[in-house]
């Protein structure tokens, strides 16, 4: 991963790092959900990373805790919060972890770091959809290298660690005054990663999970389509472009009706460029969150439609023979009037449900906080 370090030489550093013999111990502060469960992965590989790439003479140990950060409206400040939450702990190093996507003048943030207060943040959506786990690490192993950077600690020289890239001799002012590092992305796919990165932290898979009502409409539309038999005839006749360009409208209407009947577009005063990628992102989300809902209700139709429709009595209804695709086409129409009526019972969702299948905490937390 391409990084490009910032500096801001007008900020305190911190005193020498100790090098007693006890052990040497890595704080990380995490928000709920994604954070939390990268957290949870790094307390366990980070102690034989930081061996591996940083100083094999030292102790290390990986203390973890979960706590949402104060709502914050200005990104730029979130590291004061982070250092308010840490401080008075016999930590040495503090990396708290957020799944807020953070922007600067300088670019799509991975990580800020302030030497004086040995406090590091860490946005995850910078690091993509995939691979968290590997690149959350290897970000926490090269940052411990910033703290660590003395004769006889290898830091983020090994070979295996994760490298900064270039340093800029003084940032644009875009940030806390106490911040002296951030790592920014140093490529021109840095808006699409962080874009990937949010979605991921949207966590859409869970959207169908939150949709109680959406899927008692859904499943009664559905129904129908199963049952009656001039569905059954229509599906048949239906070519197939027909029936791709009705399973897009249905997608596209409950996507639509979801963004719109809860309120879930975000405008984030003074930053238009934040506002589209939290747009885009909840676009993303829901459009995949509801595709999840509509297989998985196509796959409860197949499996209705093979149960409930003898093969004789349905080639009588469609006067000729019948094949699988034709039980393929009739849950494939049933599933877009249960899309369709899914969309309709959305709109009696509580709102809560909605954002809590869309959001992450912090997104929810923030938009109650900016009066959404």
């Amino acid at each position: 991963m391409a990084l490009r370090v910032v500096g801001y030489p007008r900020a305190m550093r911190a005193d020498p790092v100790r090098t007693d013999a006890r052990p040497f111990v890595v704080g990380i502060l995490a928000d709920p959900n994604l954070p939390t469960t990268i957290a949870a992965a790094l307390a366990r590989e980070l102690p034989h990373a930081l061996t591996a790439h940083i100083d094999g003479d030292r102790r290390w140990t990986v203390d973890t805790l979960h706590e949402p950060f104060e709502v914050v409206t200005s990104h730029d400040r979130l590291i004061d919060k982070a250092r308010a939450r840490v401080h008075g702990t016999n930590w040495d190093i503090a990396l708290c972890i957020t799944d807020i996507p953070i922007r600067t003048g300088n670019g799509v943030v991975v990580a800020d770091v302030s030497h004086r207060d040995r406090v590091a943040l860490i946005s995850l959506p910078a690091l993509g959809g995939w691979r968290l786990r590997r690149r959350a690490a290897d970000v926490a192993v090269a940052i411990v290298g910033e703290f660590v950077d003395e004769p006889g600690a290898r830091g983020a020289r090994s070979a295996g660690a994760t490298r900064l890239g270039r340093r800029t001799a003084d940032g644009d002012g875009d940030v806390d005054v106490d911040v002296d590092v951030e790592l920014v992305l140093d490529h021109g796919a840095a808006p699409l990663r962080l874009l990937a990165g949010t979605v991921r932290a949207n966590r859409p898979w869970q959207l169908a999970a939150g949709l109680s009502t959406a899927l008692a409409g859904a499943a009664a539309g559905s129904a129908f389509g199963i049952l009656y038999t001039a569905i059954w005839r229509m599906a048949v006749v239906l070519e197939p472009w027909r029936l791709t360009a009705a399973s897009l409208a249905a997608l596209a209407v409950f996507a639509t009706w979801l963004v719109a009947g809860h309120g879930l577009w975000e405008r984030v005063p003074d930053d238009r460029r934040l506002s589209a990628l939290l747009n885009a992102a909840t676009l993303l989300t829901v459009s995949i969150g509801v595709v999840l809902f509509s297989l998985v209700l196509f796959v409860l139709n197949a499996a209705a439609a093979a149960l409930l429709i003898p093969p004789p009595y349905f080639a009588e209804v469609a006067g000729q023979p019948v094949e699988l695709a034709d039980y393929v086409r009739v849950a494939l129409l049933s599933t877009v009037m249960g899309t369709v009526a899914g969309a309709v019972g959305s709109g009696l969702e509580n709102d809560a449900a909605v954002r809590e299948a869309a959001y992450s905490t912090r997104r929810k937390q923030r938009w109650a906080d900016m009066g959404g």
